[in-house]
């Protein structure tokens, strides 16, 4: 199994300076420590709610933390297809994968709330039509080796060329946001790309959804659907005991206000004022405790979803001091992943 992170902003600074510059901190120490990849997520101007310090544009974030790095792969997470043109798209992942020397992966998903948000005017289409045509179009710019015409319903154009083309030939690898639409996990495995799949889902419609993919066939030329390609995200904090954990994440926010798909953890009968750190802890959905007690929550994970290659630590957020947060990833890279060794993405834990 390999770690990594997905950054996903949620500081609440009235500076957005400042907490991206928390967000590189976290992003540098995880180079450090030898994860393998970090998602930053991109939460734009075409979403339902705003915050001073969100991340609107992740490939600004990624090309300056590739300079403060030297192995970590780096992608958005993800960049929302339909409010784009396809063409620049295409244009910003091949710059990016230049400025990262193949370090890039690119990030794609239909996008949070965008097409229920007023501010943002009336799409021409439904959001899964224009984001499928949209990746036909990217994937039709970083390998053709010629100028070329479209002609979609939502996109026309002649002589269509981008520069620079990727540097990672034929293009680099691609992730794409899989929710519970098994058309998307499908469309994933047609293409070869990373199925990214959230924090918040529980185990069993998590399973399910590994299967689907699993299950699709692949297009010509891609790579076999795999569970070594599927990135799944857990909130982890390690501590000396459960009881410190609890302690030093007794105030964290975990954003219940404001992030609805929470809703099916709240208890029967209760109110989203009931999703507090204590219980989602406890509802098992966060991996927190000592190393002991994380290892064994982890590898429980991993066998109810039969297997996967990646796990994303979510971070972003400021649950804990900094030096708290240092503290249980170090903890983590050497008293967790060790006894995480064993599982290749196609072994069950047992």
């Amino acid at each position: 199994m390999d770690f990594g992170l997905f950054s996903n902003g949620q500081r609440y600074n009235e500076i957005a300076r400042d907490t991206y510059a928390q967000d590189l901190d976290e992003v540098i120490l995880a180079d450090e420590l030898g994860f393998k990849e970090a998602w930053i997520s991109e939460h734009g101007t075409f979403v339902s709610f705003h915050a001073p310090d969100q991340m609107p544009s992740a490939d600004l974030f990624i090309c300056k933390a590739a300079a403060l790095t030297k192995n970590i792969r780096l992608g958005p997470g993800i960049r929302p297809l339909p409010f784009f043109h396809p063409l620049q798209v295409a244009t910003d992942c091949a710059v990016c994968d230049h400025l990262t020397n193949g370090r890039y992966i690119a990030g794609f998903g239909l996008g949070l709330g965008g097409a229920k948000s007023e501010p943002r005017g009336k799409l021409p289409g439904s959001p899964r039509d224009m984001g499928l045509e949209a990746l036909e179009l990217i994937l039709k710019a970083w390998t053709s080796p010629e100028p070329f015409d479209w002609d979609g319903r939502f996109w026309q154009g002649k002589d269509w060329k981008i520069i620079p083309r990727p540097l990672t030939r034929p293009y680099m690898d691609v992730g794409i946001a899989c929710s519970k639409s098994d058309s998307t996990l499908q469309l994933t495995a047609k293409h070869g790309f990373f199925p990214l799949l959230s924090w918040h889902q529980r185990p069993e419609e998590l399973g399910k959804m590994i299967a689907t993919y699993l299950e699709s066939p692949e297009g010509a030329g891609a790579a076999k659907p795999n569970r070594d390609r599927v990135r799944v995200s857990r909130h982890i904090y390690v501590a000396e005991s459960l009881a410190q954990a609890r302690r030093e994440l007794r105030d964290a926010d975990i954003g219940a206000a404001k992030f609805h798909r929470l809703n099916e953890y709240i208890p029967k009968g209760g109110s989203r004022d009931d999703l507090t750190m204590e219980h989602m802890i406890d509802e098992g959905v966060l991996f927190v405790g000592d190393p002991d007690t994380v290892t064994k929550q982890i590898r429980g994970f991993y066998d109810e979803l039969g297997g996967f290659g990646t796990l994303l630590l979510v971070c972003g957020k400021d649950w804990g001091t900094w030096e708290q947060r240092q503290r249980s990833w170090r903890a983590f890279k050497s008293h967790v992943a060790p006894r995480l060794a064993d599982l290749d993405g196609n072994t069950r834990a047992g």
